[in-house]
């Protein structure tokens, strides 16, 4: 049976990513690693839009989520965290792990966070750094984080990003937006496999993180700083990965990483527009920035879970369930990375398939043909 693999990660690998990671092993101390060490940074940068340090950690993105919390904090500093999905509650639980005095700016889940209350919250409780997440992908909702920043600038606060899921997919100007800290994972829209986690840090996060007295080691930025810049690392890294992610990023910068954004965009509305042809509701937001991940609201008498499980088993096709409490209604249909739009159509038209058995009323045909008609307008545009 062929396999299709549309969650929002980890996503489809490029074949020419593939092959690099299947190559003989280099050593990650000769000077084969350090050039490919070097020109993977350098790629990073232009894809993250920035001229700070990006630090590159064998990780997943929690691995990235925890160098900046050790890196900017000290036990009992103020962080105030954005938090409107599973991955919001990840970065508050992180951060009384170690000590911080954990701040919630909470919303419910499918909210979208408004920079008024990130304003009066801040100044509720003085928080020293302030957590965004960008895309929430437990919800698909994908926030201004430019606005947001602003806000949060206006106090002088460090400005923290997670982008895991959305560096690649959709809009974000790390050095433009005044964002510190920017942190996403190899396994997303930068179309490699997991294993891999970036850190962009900017000058102002770089003074805050010495004098932070939070205990760190193998996610010590400093170490970290001093080795890549030779090439190399502190620790043995993830070699295949990173050669792998060497040419996924390639792709990125030669398709160009604004076509890139409009591509994510164009297979967003296209999937959204399918799901409403069909009569679903969409539990993300209905928005051009929603260019991650659709979560989609189940038919009343229909379990997402066992939705999710025969589209898996029947048609080969991996897509998302909900998480906690939505797991029974929501099911979530990734388009970041290695996509395009049959890939969408797809898996809308599974999708009708087994709502056509459970009794839905779906004229056959109409979410691929939706979607294929959405993307080419967006195509236009």
């Amino acid at each position: 049976m062929k396999r299709y693999l549309l969650a929002p990660g980890p996503t489809p690998v490029p074949p020419e990513a593939l092959a690099a990671s299947a190559a003989p092993i280099i050593h990650h101390r000769g000077p084969d690693f350090r050039e490919l060490m070097l020109r993977t940074l350098s790629r990073l940068q232009e894809v993250c839009r920035t001229q700070n340090d990006v630090l590159l950690f064998t990780a997943s993105g929690s691995g990235a989520f925890e160098s900046a919390i050790v890196n900017l904090l000290s036990p009992g500093d103020r962080i105030l965290v954005v938090t409107a999905g599973a991955f919001g509650d990840r970065w508050c639980k992180m951060g009384a792990a170690f000590g911080a005095d954990v701040h919630e700016l909470r919303y419910s889940w499918g909210e979208t966070p408004q920079p008024d209350d990130l304003r009066s919250r801040l100044a509720e409780t003085g928080a020293e750094v302030v957590v965004l997440v960008h895309s929430e992908t437990s919800t698909g909702v994908v926030a201004d984080v430019q606005a947001l920043a602003a806000v949060a600038r206006e106090v002088d606060a460090t400005v923290v990003v997670d982008a895991v899921s959305s560096l690649g997919a959709v809009p974000l100007e790390t050095d433009a937006w005044g964002i510190d800290v920017v942190v996403a994972g190899s396994q997303k829209a930068l179309m490699t496999p997991p294993g891999l986690s970036l850190t962009t840090v900017s000058a102002a996060a770089w003074e805050r993180s010495r004098s932070a007295t939070m205990p760190r080691y193998y996610f010590d930025w400093k170490a970290m700083q001093a080795a890549l810049a030779a090439g190399s690392t502190p620790f043995t890294p993830a070699v295949s990965i990173v050669a792998a992610l060497d040419v996924s990023l390639g792709l990125i910068l030669d398709e160009g990483v604004d076509l890139a954004f409009a591509r994510h965009a164009a297979l967003g509305r296209a999937c959204r527009e399918g799901a409403k042809a069909m009569g679903l509701e969409l539990f993300s937001p209905d928005e051009e920035r929603s260019a991650v991940v659709t979560a989609i609201l189940t038919p009343d008498g229909v379990d997402a879970k066992a939705l999710v499980l025969e589209l898996r088993d029947r048609f080969g096709i991996t897509v998302a369930g909900g998480h906690g409490e939505l797991g029974s209604r929501m099911f979530r249909i990734g388009h970041i990375g290695y996509f395009d739009v049959l890939d969408i159509t797809t898996a809308l038209t599974a999708t009708e398939t087994l709502l056509l058995e459970r009794g839905a009323t779906i004229v056959p045909g109409v979410a691929a043909a939706r979607a294929l008609e959405a993307y080419h307008d967006a195509a236009r545009v």
